[in-house]
């Protein structure tokens, strides 16, 4: 062998050199809309320590273990030609890269009402990141787009990100405060907050309060809106009575309502759009005598409709005249039985009989073609809460209360289920007080829903009772009897909350006055506690319910 063969047999064998090689899930002249996701693989002879995200020559990432992956947001860029570049390290100080030009257009130049009309579509169909996209790409173009604001509060309620839809709420309601449609859904976020509020391992008693003060706030929010409508229509005229009305029942307030109407049927006593608000105002606030009155001065001068006899129905069941009221709902129902009116006083006078059954069919009937209805939605609270179906009963009543926040009545129907649960005997006194604090938060929101609820503020004084706080108690039920004094239930709260402080005769003054205004079910009876007087305001005692009129 020669030696010049035998050399080259003895030289080291040197590998061809290696290019690092990326790839990324991007090409050339891709077109980038909103947030895109960039995953990067490299090829290389050695060990890859980092790779690096460039926007044009800014480097805005790194990262130095598999799966490589950067975040670009493309709405931090303005709308044309981009370039990126990925670089790749390795352990032997070795670089590759790899660099495309790509082509951002999120069609600001469309403007924010296409965009916002493209995230309503979205919302639609249940796109949630879609509309999220096209809801920045408005903030984009107007910073100041509460349009915007709300759609991207809707889309994160509507994925679970409560923090950030609320966020959104209030920045828009901050931008302009008479927003009336951002106050909307605040007080909507706040509510869902309320009831997605789990227990994780703290104290039962601090997740109550987080669902107390959110409450609180989605009551005061919705308050808010229905003043400012209020406000807008001014004081009441020949010409937007109506209007006025039927705002000032929406917010609850009956008084002020009753008030405007009353002149004006004095004047004409054959109009059923007066009477029937009159005397819907009139039953609202515990005047059944008043309210009777109206209705039996339009049936001297004018005609009942269906649901003018749907009320005579209620006032009479009230008053205690069984008969009568069965004779009313008959008329009611050969007038219109379609009526939601009619039907929903079907429903309560089968409530407040305590008749399951019929209730049942009746709610189940209303659910059909009216399940977004707020009454609808207590009615089906208040049959699962009988049937003691306790998460269907919460399920309704969550619903009653997001489609009006201010449905006082479904507040308070709540409030008395977690009295009944707090009177189970297997309770120990940890649970029962935690029951009643429940019962006193949703009482709370009742009252600020309507601030001179009766009702709430009944509920409060038995609370207070069975608290062992009768101070309190006293001044809840004497504020009830300031609210309601023709109301039987706040005198006979009145009773027992005296009888709780020891003193008798000012218990037997209230009791005997409560037995002469509902002679039926409490006259005669001895003097009450607490828990008679809970069982007289879950059953013979409750507040009526039935769709407003209009």
């Amino acid at each position: 062998m020669s030696s010049l063969l035998l050399a080259s047999l003895l030289l080291p064998i040197v590998a061809p050199h290696r290019a690092i090689q990326l790839n990324v899930n991007v090409a050339a002249n891709d077109v980038i809309v909103g947030e895109r996701s960039f995953k990067v693989t490299v090829i290389a002879p050695d060990a890859v320590t980092q790779v690096e995200f460039y926007v044009g020559t800014e480097r805005r990432d790194q990262d130095t273990s598999t799966p490589y992956e950067f975040r670009f947001d493309s709405l931090n860029e303005n709308d044309g030609p981009l370039t990126l570049k990925f670089k790749a390290y390795t352990s032997t100080g070795e670089t590759g890269e790899k660099t495309v030009t790509v082509n951002v257009d999120n069609g600001t130049s469309k403007g924010v009402d296409f965009h916002i009309q493209a995230a309503e579509s979205a919302l639609t169909e249940s796109k949630w990141d879609n509309a999220l996209t096209e809801g920045r790409i408005a903030l984009k173009i107007d910073p100041k787009s509460n349009a915007a604001r709300r759609v991207m509060a809707r889309a994160n309620l509507k994925k679970g990100i409560y923090d950030k839809a609320q966020q959104y709420a209030e920045d828009a309601v901050a931008q302009d405060p008479k927003d009336l449609r951002s106050l909307d859904l605040l007080s909507s976020i706040q509510l869902t907050r309320a009831f997605n509020t789990v227990n994780t391992g703290g104290e039962r008693s601090e997740t109550l309060t987080v669902i107390r003060e959110a409450l609180k706030s989605a009551v005061g929010s919705r308050v808010k809106v229905l003043n400012m409508q209020i406000d807008e229509l001014g004081a009441a005229t020949d010409a937007n009575l109506l209007q006025f009305a039927d705002a000032n029942i929406v917010a609850a307030r009956y008084s002020i309502a009753s008030s405007a109407l009353q002149p004006a049927f004095n004047k004409d006593q054959r109009r059923n759009d007066l009477a029937n608000r009159l005397a819907y105002c009139q039953l609202r606030l515990g005047r059944l005598n008043d309210a009777l009155a109206t209705l039996n001065t339009l049936k001297k001068f004018g005609t009942l409709d269906a649901y003018g006899f749907a009320l005579v129905g209620v006032v009479q069941v009230g008053l205690g005249n069984d008969q009568a009221s069965d004779d009313a709902i008959r008329e009611a129902v050969l007038a219109d039985g379609e009526d939601v009116g009619v039907r929903t006083a079907q429903a309560f006078i089968a409530l407040k009989r305590n008749r399951t059954t019929v209730l049942s069919k009746l709610s189940d009937d209303l659910a059909k073609d009216n399940s977004q209805r707020t009454e609808v939605n207590y009615f089906l609270s208040a049959l699962a809460n009988r049937q003691s179906r306790y998460s269907d009963g919460e399920k309704f009543f969550e619903r009653a209360v997001l489609a009006e926040p201010t449905n006082y009545d479904a507040y308070i129907e709540q409030g008395n289920e977690s009295i009944a649960i707090a009177q189970r005997s297997k309770l120990d006194s940890k649970e029962q007080e935690q029951q009643l604090n429940s019962a006193r938060a949703m009482f709370e929101a009742a009252l600020q829903a309507k601030d001179n609820s009766f009702e709430a503020l009944t509920g409060l004084s038995i609370v207070y009772q069975m608290s062992k706080a009768p101070a309190d108690a006293l001044k809840y039920a004497q504020a009830a009897v300031g609210a309601a004094p023709t109301v039987a239930l706040a005198h006979y709260t009145l009773s027992s909350a005296y009888s709780s402080l020891h003193k008798p005769g000012d218990a037997q003054t209230e009791s005997l006055k409560a037995g002469k205004l509902d002679v039926k079910n409490l006259g005669g009876r001895e003097l009450p506690n607490a828990a008679a007087v809970f069982r007289y305001f879950n059953t013979a005692g409750r507040s009526p319910v039935i769709s407003a009129p209009k």
